[in-house]
C-alpha cells in the first residue's frame, strides 16, 4: 500500500509544477478563440481561460480575482484584456495579442511585452508596387511625435523599391481634412499605420472615404479595413498570432526571460487581404488580382478575397 500511494504522488508531481497560464479575452469573437487554441498547442504550461463579460466594472472585479491567485503568465487578448492586465498586474508576465494600434495603450513596460497587428511596411510597399507597378509616390498620415523614426525607417524601405514615402504630418485629427486638402495630386496611394492620433475608428473612416473619392488606392492594417474599401491588407492569421504567442510565453517561463527586455514582435503567418470591389472602381480587376495571386504565392502567402 505504501509503494502504491508513493507510486501515486510522484506521478502528480509534475502537473503540480506545471506552471500555471492564464489567457483572459477581452470578448468571446472567434478569431480570439482561434488565438486561445494556437497558444494552447504550443506553450509549456497548464492553460486557464476567462472571457471579460460586462462592463468596465465587471472587468475589474475579473482581474482582482486573477490577483488573489496570481498565475505564472496572462496572455491578454483584445485591447480591454490588455489594458486590464496591465493595470492590474506589476509583477506578473503581462504579453497581449490582438490590439490595434497597441501604442496608444502605452502597454510596453517591464513587465509586458506582446505581438503587433502591424510590421515594418516592407512587405506592404512590395505588394503595393506588385499590384500597382503606376504608383509613385505613398502617402503615410501620421504624427511625427510618435512615429517619426518608423516613418524614417519605411522612406528606406520604399526607396530600394523604387517608391517615394510622402509623410502628411497630423498632430491632432481635427486637422485631417486640411493635411488631405494639402495632399491631393501629391500621392498616388495610402498606406494607414499604427499611431496614436490617426489610430482610431474616424480618422482611419475619413481616410478610406478620401481614398475612394480621390481613386487613390489605400493599404489597410486589418481585413476590417479592407471590407471597408481599402484595396489591401497584409494581416496575421489569429490561429498563427496565438502559436507565436506561445512560442514567447515559453521564452519567459522555460528561459527565464524579462519580458521588459523583448521588444514588441512583428507578427508571423501573413494573410493577402484584397477588395476585388476597389479593385474594379481603380479599373485594373483582373490584371490586379493576377498580380496579387502571383505576388501572394511568391511570399509563401495565402490570398482571401472580399467584394
Amino acid at each position: 500500500m505504501l509503494r502504491r500511494h508513493a507510486l501515486t504522488l510522484l506521478l502528480a508531481v509534475p502537473a503540480l509544477a506545471a506552471d500555471r497560464v492564464v489567457v483572459v479575452k477581452s470578448s468571446g469573437l472567434s478569431a480570439y478563440a482561434q488565438v486561445v487554441a494556437g497558444f494552447s498547442a504550443e506553450v509549456k504550461g497548464q492553460v486557464e481561460e476567462v472571457t471579460l463579460e460586462g462592463g468596465t466594472d465587471e472587468a475589474a472585479a475579473a482581474f482582482k480575482k486573477l490577483a488573489a491567485n496570481k498565475p505564472k503568465l496572462i496572455l491578454a487578448i483584445g485591447p480591454a484584456a490588455a489594458v486590464g492586465a496591465r493595470r492590474q498586474f506589476s509583477d506578473v508576465p503581462v504579453l497581449f495579442s490582438m490590439v490595434p494600434y497597441f501604442e496608444k495603450y502605452e502597454l510596453e513596460g517591464q513587465n509586458t511585452t506582446g505581438i503587433a497587428l502591424t510590421s515594418d511596411l516592407s512587405l506592404e510597399l512590395s505588394a503595393l508596387r506588385a499590384v500597382q507597378p503606376a504608383v509613385k509616390r505613398v502617402g503615410v498620415v501620421n504624427d511625427p511625435r510618435f512615429s517619426k523614426a518608423f516613418v524614417e525607417s519605411a522612406a528606406q524601405a520604399a526607396q530600394s523599391r523604387g517608391l517615394k514615402l510622402v509623410s502628411i504630418d497630423l498632430d491632432n485629427a481635427a486637422r485631417l481634412d486640411r493635411a488631405l486638402a494639402a495632399a491631393k495630386g501629391q500621392i498616388d496611394a495610402l498606406v494607414i499605420i499604427s499611431d496614436k492620433t490617426v489610430g482610431n475608428a474616424a480618422v482611419v473612416e475619413r481616410l478610406l472615404q478620401w481614398s475612394r473619392d480621390e481613386k487613390v488606392p489605400a493599404v489597410g492594417l486589418a481585413p476590417a479595413q479592407v471590407k471597408q474599401g481599402a484595396l489591401f491588407a497584409l494581416a496575421p492569421a489569429p490561429l498563427t498570432i496565438g502559436q507565436q504567442a506561445g512560442r514567447l510565453a515559453n521564452r519567459v517561463l522555460v528561459e527565464k526571460v524579462d519580458p521588459g527586455a523583448l521588444a514588441v514582435s512583428n507578427p508571423e503567418g501573413l494573410e493577402f487581404h484584397l477588395n476585388l470591389s476597389t479593385a474594379k472602381r481603380l479599373g485594373a480587376q483582373e490584371t490586379l488580382a493576377l498580380d496579387a495571386l502571383t505576388f501572394a504565392a511568391r511570399q509563401g502567402l495565402s490570398l482571401r478575397v472580399v467584394e
